[in-house]
């Protein structure tokens, strides 16, 4: 990586373990929920209707977990997040098709370039992981940067 990441995004790769273009979009789903509801902190409550990399950014952003018990998740199929306050304000927050396609063509390339990853030789790993990297470098700023509109949907 030629570039350091946003301070929010560094420490959510550092929860993660790794870049990921799902637990960025996790955490621009919990910005854009905080946002909407006009809350920078305070006791919040949140449900994921998916088990993804997303929970580690919107855990991150928002505060809650599983751990915590103010995170709940309800496999339903969708990357849609609720939030909300302790007076029951709440929002519905959803990643838009355009952000799926963004981070499916990552999701895409590592399916293909990891088959057989440990029949391979050390150099040919390191060219199929610097082609993984070269995708995340042209992803992740984008997810960084790019409006809320292109990549989530509020919900209701």
């Amino acid at each position: 990586m030629s570039f350091d990441p946003p301070p929010l995004f560094a420490r959510i790769y550092a929860r993660h373990g790794h870049r990921c273009p799902m637990s960025t979009l996790g955490g621009r789903l919990g910005l854009a929920a905080l946002n909407l509801l006009g809350q920078t902190g305070g006791e919040l409550r949140a449900v994921f209707a998916n088990r993804t990399c997303a929970l580690d950014g919107i855990t991150e952003v928002t505060g809650c977990s599983e751990a915590n018990g103010r995170l709940k998740v309800v496999p339903c199929g969708r990357h849609a997040l609720t939030v909300s306050t302790i007076d029951d304000r709440r929002v519905e927050v959803e990643l838009t098709t355009t952000a799926l396609e963004m981070a499916g063509r990552y999701r895409s390339l590592c399916d293909r370039l990891e088959r057989g990853w440990e029949e391979l030789d050390s150099d040919e790993q390191a060219r199929r992981q610097g082609a993984m990297d070269a995708l995340l470098d042209e992803l992740l700023p984008q997810f960084w940067q790019a409006e809320d509109q292109l990549l989530v949907v509020t919900n209701g």
